[in-house]
């Protein structure tokens, strides 16, 4: 029997995914780090990701110094393994 997965929304285009395609965030301290377990988070897709106009949304939204936000999303873009990336097309 196949394990049904969790579909999860994403905040920015509020499109649904897989969970495990989606990168998962949280704000925490005035700052928008990796999700540790601990507290609430969000979830962002690929395609938000690379989408500048979104991007600058997010950082608007949630006060954030732009350089650092657009690291911290592309470094946690490549985690997400290319078997995974396929379900999003």
């Amino acid at each position: 029997m196949k394990k049904i997965q969790p579909i999860r929304m994403c905040i920015a285009c509020r499109s649904r995914h897989p969970q495990n395609t989606l990168i998962r965030v949280k704000h925490m301290c005035n700052e928008v780090v990796v999700f540790d377990g601990q507290g609430r988070s969000f979830y962002l897709c690929l395609d938000c990701v690379k989408n500048e106009k979104k991007v600058k949304g997010l950082v608007k939204r949630f006060k954030q110094d732009a350089e650092r936000f657009v690291k911290l999303l592309t470094e946690l873009a490549l985690k997400v393994s290319p078997c995974e990336k396929s379900h999003l097309n």
